[in-house]
């Protein structure tokens, strides 16, 4: 794949980037922050109700966005291309899925400007959101200093009004993993889950003092997220009488996200990939590698065996667009919508061809809620393709109730 080396490139640092230690073992009881699957912990305060509901007619729709990734003057493109979604999806909500900003903002105001220019056109039409991150959301703190690391992150996006990222639980790796449940139309409990995990950073340096040259570089979900999630989902299933049904989102693909394209688990050989597209019924594009963590998670296995989660999607390789059913979970990408960081045949015309967002369709008068996934892509709402960067002239104005 071909770059536009003005820009910082995530392949460059597949090597690189610093290392993240091993969480501590997750006690056998969900934590404090997570104890009361009804609730959502935010801005500090406890929820009486479910934020988020199915409507009258039974239906919900999420939008989910990746890969935003840019600085403090965002490409405007990434904004128009979100608002002109979400004017015409009207969606409930809607998440960032990881590498929401990248590493140029050089103070942590310049963070939060960055933030604060992709999260707007949520907030602005009272939109319930959150954020995931990825492995280049903490840059600007390696490259430039800034006291912005996700901890603090996840403590700037909880002042806006309709963020539901819940508050960084130290016990459990990563910081933004949360179970929102969707209250159904009639009664108080819930008919559809969101899974948000923090699929870290970078893998250590040098593991057990070796080196991982041929290896990828990038983190993975921890044995601890899994116990969370069983633990947590088996206490959902408990408190409402039956599994609660739910998609489960993080950045980094797994490694069943490789085996599903071709058909095969231990090569990159497309000879498998027609008869994989047949079984999995496989739609979508792929113009680079699976770029999975170092080690395989177990995270797919746990969702498998565990039979209430329908699908996990990620992004982090922004060109790629593809979605399956691997054994009776859906395994997809939302594709990279930010304008600012790489793309298709980068200083082409097909640079931003793949930029878009995926929308997922919910009905709870059907079986298993979760009806369809599409995608949906600027180059078809009338959005400029030129590959020259245009940069809005001023990052914009926070909220009165948010401290920049």
């Amino acid at each position: 794949m071909t770059e536009n080396t003005s820009r910082p490139s995530r392949r460059n640092l597949i090597t690189g980037g610093s290392a993240i230690a091993a969480a501590g073992v997750l006690a056998a009881a969900p934590s404090t922050a997570h104890a009361a699957p009804a609730l959502v912990t935010q801005h500090g305060h406890g929820h009486s109700r479910m934020p988020l509901s199915f409507g009258r007619n039974g239906r919900f729709k999420i939008v989910q966005f990746n890969d935003t990734q840019d600085g403090p003057r965002t490409d405007r493109r990434t904004i128009e291309l979100m608002n002109k979604v979400l004017d015409r999806e009207k969606p409930q909500f809607v998440l960032i899925n990881g590498d929401v900003i990248d590493g140029s903002p050089r103070t942590d105001r310049e963070v939060k400007q960055a933030v604060n220019n992709v999260v707007l056109p949520m907030e602005s039409r009272g939109i319930k959101w959150a954020v995931t991150f990825g492995n280049h959301d903490e840059d600007s703190a390696e490259e430039h200093g800034t006291g912005m690391r996700e901890p603090q992150l996840v403590e700037f996006v909880r002042q806006y009004k309709h963020n539901l990222n819940p508050g960084d639980d130290q016990k459990v790796f990563g910081s933004s993993n949360a179970q929102l449940l969707i209250r159904g139309s009639r009664g108080h409990a819930p008919a559809f889950a969101v899974w948000l995990l923090d699929s870290g950073r970078y893998a250590e340096e040098r593991p057990g003092g070796q080196d991982r040259e041929g290896l990828m570089g990038y983190d993975w979900i921890r044995p601890q997220q899994i116990r969370w999630y069983n633990d947590l989902s088996v206490e959902t299933e408990r408190r409402y009488g039956k599994k609660i049904p739910g998609l489960m989102y993080f950045h980094i693909p797994t490694w069943e996200h490789h085996h599903m394209w071709f058909g095969q688990q231990f090569t990159s050989d497309e000879s498998g990939h027609a008869a994989a597209v047949k079984r999995h019924g496989i739609v979508g594009e792929k113009h680079e590698n699976v770029y999975t963590g170092m080690v395989n998670s177990g995270i797919y296995a746990a969702v498998l065996e565990r039979g209430d989660v329908l699908g996990l999607y990620c992004g982090h390789d922004h060109i790629n667009t593809y979605m399956g059913n691997y054994f009776g979970v859906e395994l997809g990408y939302g594709p990279g919508t930010g304008f600012g960081t790489y793309g298709l045949n980068d200083g082409t015309r097909d640079e931003h061809t793949l930029r878009g967002a995926r929308v997922f369709e919910l009905d709870e008068r059907t079986k298993r809620v979760y009806t369809r996934t599409r995608l949906v892509f600027a180059k078809d709402l009338g959005i400029d393709m030129s590959p020259e960067t245009q940069p809005i002239d001023h990052p914009e104005r926070f909220p009165r109730y948010v401290r920049g």
